[in-house]
Order: C-alpha cells, then sequence, then structure tokens
C-alpha cells in the first residue's frame, strides 16, 4: 500500500510539472488622467505573481501593432513602465489601444487612449441622452414633423449605422418616428380634435450600445369644433286630472215626510189642523216653513189678482157672478 502511495505522489507532481502556470495582468492603467505631447507616458499596473515580466503592445489607428516597453513586478506584484514620450508614440491622432500581458497574449488586459494632437487620455464613456423636445401645437388634418437627435454623435460614428434606434411608446396609433433618423411625423384625424384643445402625452426612446434614453413630449391638438348647443329637453307637464267631486245631495226634507204622499198634503195638515201645525212648529223649529220641510217651494204672499182670491195662503181662481140687468130678469 505504502508502495502505491508513494508511485501516486510521483505521478501527480509530474503532471504539476507538465501544467504551467502563468502569471496575469490583473490592473492596467496610465498613471495620470492625461499626458501632452511634451509629457512622458508611464503605465501602471498589478499581476497575480511576484517578480513577473510584464510586456505592453500599442496598436494605432491604422491597426499597425508593435512593441513598446516591457517592465517587472515587485514583490508585491505591482509594476511601472519607463517614461516613453508621447510624440514618439502617438502619431496619428484617433484612438490607440494598449495591451499587457505576461507570457500569453491571449490572458492580455488592454487600455484604450485617444490622441487630438495635443493631449493623450482614456477616453470617458459616452452617456446616451436625447436633446430636449419642446412640446408641440397641431390643428387637426395638419402633418406636424419634427427630428429627434442626441448630445453625443459618437454613438453614430461608434457604430455602423444601426445605433442609435429610435421608437416611440404609447403614442397616436398613426404617429410614426424614422428608428435611424429619428424624424417624427403625425397627421392628426378629426377624431383626434374635440370641442377644446387635447393633449397627447408619449415617450419618445433611443436605444444605442446596450444604453436607453427616453424623453416625454406633449402635444396639443387645438380645439377642432364648436361645442353644439343643446337645448334642454322640456318634459310636458301633464296636469293632473281631478275629477269632480259630487258632493251628495242632501235632504232637505223633514224626516215625517213620505216620499210616496203628495208633500200638498202636508200642507194643508198644517193649514186646517191647530194642532198638526203646534206638533210642527214645535219639533221641526229648523224649518222655516212647512212648505220647507216638505220639500216645497214657499208661495209668495200679497195681493192676489183679480180673478183670485187668497185662500189657505194660496191665492186660489174664483168664479164671478155676473149679475144681469134688470130687464133681463123678464
Amino acid at each position: 500500500m505504502q508502495v502505491k502511495l508513494a508511485g501516486f505522489g510521483i505521478l501527480s507532481l509530474f503532471l504539476i510539472m507538465l501544467v504551467p502556470v502563468y502569471a496575469e495582468v490583473t490592473e492596467f492603467s496610465i498613471e495620470k488622467k492625461f499626458y501632452t505631447i511634451d509629457q512622458g507616458i508611464v503605465f501602471i499596473g498589478n499581476t497575480s505573481e511576484e517578480r513577473e515580466q510584464v510586456n505592453v503592445l500599442i496598436t494605432n489607428p491604422n491597426g499597425k501593432e508593435s512593441y513598446l516597453v516591457g517592465a517587472v513586478s515587485n514583490l508585491q506584484g505591482t509594476f511601472e513602465t519607463i517614461p516613453k514620450s508621447v510624440d514618439s508614440i502617438f502619431t496619428i491622432i484617433g484612438t490607440y489601444e494598449f495591451i499587457a500581458f505576461t507570457i500569453q497574449k491571449d490572458n492580455s488586459i488592454s487600455v484604450i487612449l485617444e490622441f487630438d494632437g495635443n493631449k493623450v487620455l482614456q477616453p470617458t464613456k459616452s452617456i446616451l441622452q436625447l436633446n430636449s423636445i419642446q412640446d408641440k401645437i397641431v390643428e387637426v388634418e395638419r402633418t406636424i414633423t419634427f427630428t429627434v437627435s442626441i448630445t453625443d454623435d459618437s454613438f453614430i460614428e461608434t457604430y455602423d449605422g444601426r445605433d442609435p434606434v429610435y421608437s416611440l411608446e404609447n403614442a397616436p396609433v398613426d404617429a410614426t418616428i424614422d428608428d435611424i433618423t429619428g424624424k417624427f411625423i403625425w397627421t392628426p384625424s378629426k377624431s383626434y380634435g374635440s370641442f377644446e384643445d387635447v393633449i397627447y402625452n408619449f415617450d419618445i426612446i433611443v436605444n444605442a450600445n446596450n444604453q436607453e434614453d427616453r424623453e416625454n413630449i406633449s402635444i396639443i391638438v387645438k380645439k377642432a369644433y364648436d361645442e353644439p348647443v343643446i337645448e334642454p329637453k322640456v318634459e310636458p307637464v301633464i296636469e293632473p286630472k281631478v275629477e269632480p267631486v259630487i258632493e251628495p245631495i242632501k235632504s232637505t226634507t223633514a224626516s215625517f215626510v213620505d216620499a210616496t204622499k203628495d208633500p200638498q198634503s202636508y200642507v194643508d195638515r198644517y193649514n186646517n189642523e191647530s194642532t198638526y201645525k203646534e206638533w210642527f212648529d214645535e219639533n221641526y223649529s229648523q224649518y222655516s216653513s212647512i212648505y220647507e220641510a216638505v220639500g216645497l217651494e214657499e208661495p209668495e204672499f200679497g195681493i192676489c189678482g183679480e180673478g183670485t182670491k187668497l185662500i189657505d195662503g194660496v191665492c186660489t181662481i174664483i168664479q164671478k157672478t155676473i149679475q144681469k140687468p134688470w130687464w133681463q130678469f123678464w
């Protein structure tokens, strides 16, 4: 068993010796934020192992690659290159790439520098941002058009013409924007108009290099037409139907009157029978006369005309006796 373990240990050591372990450059940059053309540029960084040889290659704006400088990391794994004059390295205005590595270029780390003819520095990352867009006013059936743009045109120069890409969000359905040029076009139809100004809010969006920006815009569609005057609907007033109140006919005749008898018979008794008259006057004083009690109109008393005589309160026609002249008796 001990022989087998010893053999296994020797084999493992042999395999480790066959697989080389390379140190890597873990950090790489220029020492200062920028260098002018009359200065010497210095690169600094760190390696994963101490005392490692670091190589720096340069690729100029024309794509030509060349060796620039070398350095050795110290016991802490940091390194610093000797200064190299800017004007000797940066001969063309444009973008340069510097690559630092130990043994294999595949494990390199790079830094990009920009040279404008007087100064060299690391370019700051461009921030995608739309230029401010003012609110717009339009009338129905009139076309509104404008072109949106971004603050940094480097996005257009850097990315093959497909960036930036413009789009709309929550815009009217017939509004359009060219995704490359940013040209917006909208002709609001009459359906977008109203009796007053109408505000349509939506977003214009731009995307480029995994960045996005949006700008909210308001387009006011002016009052399209006057609101019609709607006369109030007057409901007819239906007067309540009033049914006539029929008052029951109150009988004015006295309780003793028999409807089957002639009312005059009661009057005759009243006028001819004293006891009947006394009985009526005593018990039915609420009536003004026997006529009212039996339902007859009371006759008007006065002077009876010629040929009549007042009998029992009634003007009665009497038979007139005609006397003959004396000569006719013979």
